[in-house]
């Protein structure tokens, strides 16, 4: 593409300060997402009366929105990974494209709440300004045939923010076609195995997507500080925030401190480069997506929750709350799975249960649907912890 080529980082490189610094931006994404999820079911912490003047839904089309919000975002911030996994931001011509996504993705988590209305145009042009910074700084790789590769991905990347541009254009009441068929160009370009010709170091992969899990379970911790603060002198409210932070640090437990994450890099190592791209795309591209929208449904569960953890939740909260538990879990099951690091029946049956507290919010309170939780998830902790080392297997 006529780009010069820069130096492919070394095979056990870490993740870069300017990486971690690039995730900040994604930490206020998470927020703007448990927002726009919580004004769908009417939190007064989800802003919304905003939401609903400028084109957000409520109800079951809020999480849809938020859903294809998501999706697309993910597209592209997992994509910065990709890029950044082939071209280190060591130096100032790399360091300064990343700079410029990364104002692209904050502006883009800014008009979150808007992208379906009045801040649809301002976020697909920041979209389509990510993908061309993305794909001119891939071209420069040259780790493998990944300079290659982008090429074929291009179009769909292209494809996907002249949709959210149309989309913008013909508003809300028609612009959710263009999002569907924007998701669909997603999905197709899966089904076509188009991230073929890519090349990645699996010690980084691995390293810059667990990094990002963390971002994820940092806003399920903001919506229990948020949602508590100034009323710990109420025992139910302190009550919830013990029982809280006992459910996202079980979470963690599940994902972390078990010994996939260095088992995880060796599975992928042992597998030739082509059948490695496809496992990490869908072990950590796919399974953390997965994982971190079932952590904003979490916390936004949390927030109603401490909002008042006496009272009964509305048959959607308490459903949000049980479905980010076993969504997360499933996120957690996929990656296990596809990694050949676990069978996940245990895994399968926690998600299950964790359905089955939704009772417990609406016959009970908030916080017994949130002890019920914590009891699914800590049993799931210990019974991940007492595994077996797994046999690696392709």
């Amino acid at each position: 593409m006529g780009f010069k080529a820069v130096t492919a980082p070394g095979a056990d490189e870490p993740v870069t300060m300017l990486e971690l610094y690039f995730d900040l931006v994604f930490v206020f994404s998470v927020t703007q997402l448990t927002s726009l999820v919580l004004g769908s079911n009417g939190s007064n912490g989800g802003n919304a009366g905003t939401a609903s003047s400028t084109g957000a839904g409520n109800g079951a089309t809020g999480y849809l929105h938020a859903a294809g919000v998501l999706l697309v975002t993910w597209w592209m911030y997992d994509g910065s990974a990709w890029l950044s996994n082939n071209v280190a931001p060591k130096t100032t011509s790399t360091r300064l494209p990343m700079l410029l996504a990364m104002t692209g993705f904050l502006v883009m988590a800014i008009e979150v709440p808007q992208a379906f209305g009045d801040g649809a145009l301002t976020f697909a042009l920041a979209y389509l300004l990510v993908v061309l910074v993305h794909a001119g700084s891939f071209a420069r790789s040259s780790l493998g045939g990944s300079s290659r590769a982008i090429v074929a991905i291009l179009p769909v990347n292209l494809g996907v923010a002249v949709l959210l541009i149309v989309a913008a254009l013909l508003g809300p009441g028609r612009g959710w076609v263009c999002w569907w068929l924007a998701a669909a160009v997603l999905v197709w370009s899966l089904v076509a195995r188009r991230e073929t010709g890519f090349t990645i170091r699996a010690a980084h992969f691995a390293e810059r997507h667990r990094l990002l899990v963390i971002i994820a379970l940092g806003e399920t911790i903001i919506a229990t500080g948020v949602s508590a603060q100034g009323r710990l002198d109420r025992p139910a409210v302190l009550a919830g925030v013990l029982l809280s932070m006992a459910l996202v640090s079980a979470l963690w437990w599940v994902f972390f401190a078990v010994g996939d994450d260095e088992e995880g890099v060796r599975a992928l190592e042992q597998l030739p480069p082509e059948q490695m791209t496809r496992r990490a795309l869908w072990a950590y591209s796919i399974a953390v997506l997965v994982i971190i929208a079932g952590l904003v449904l979490v916390a936004a569960g949390l927030h109603e929750a401490l909002h008042d953890p006496t009272h009964h939740l509305t048959a959607v909260v308490a459903a949000t709350f049980a479905a980010g538990v076993a969504t997360t879990v499933l996120g957690v099951l996929l990656y296990v799975r596809l990694l050949g690091l676990d069978r996940g029946a245990t895994l399968l049956a926690g998600a299950l249960v964790a359905l089955l507290t939704v009772p417990l919010g609406l016959a009970l309170s908030a916080v017994a649907q949130l002890a019920g939780l914590v009891v699914v998830v800590v049993g799931l902790a210990v019974a991940r912890s007492r595994r077996p080392a797994p046999a690696l297997t392709r």
